[in-house]
């Protein structure tokens, strides 16, 4: 299980049990609830950052998105297509194979 504070600590936790794997920074202040899509999860900040790291027993980022305005509503997937709402905006991301 991963989960991001307000303060861009990532952990990452056993969901039997509890007990931590790993802890990571990705900074920034975060409302939205991280979302997992493509063996990834993405990581929405208030100051529109979108940090992606691996879903691994290990932290690994894998890439970091700057936007102009922030996010405060999680992300959603349908099929190959991201969809974020920051602040103004309604964006769609595909992955086109």
């Amino acid at each position: 299980m991963f989960m991001v504070n307000e303060g861009g600590v990532v952990s990452c936790v056993e969901a039997k049990n509890g007990n931590p794997v790993w802890k990571g920074r990705v900074g920034g202040n975060y409302w939205a609830s991280p979302l997992y899509a493509g063996g990834n999860i993405y990581f929405f900040s208030m100051e529109g950052r979108v940090s992606v790291i691996s879903a691994e027993r290990q932290f690994k980022l894998l890439a970091r998105n700057e936007f102009d305005e922030g996010f405060i509503a999680s992300g959603a997937v349908a099929g190959n297509t991201l969809i974020l709402r920051s602040e103004r905006h309604l964006y769609c991301i595909e992955d086109k194979p």
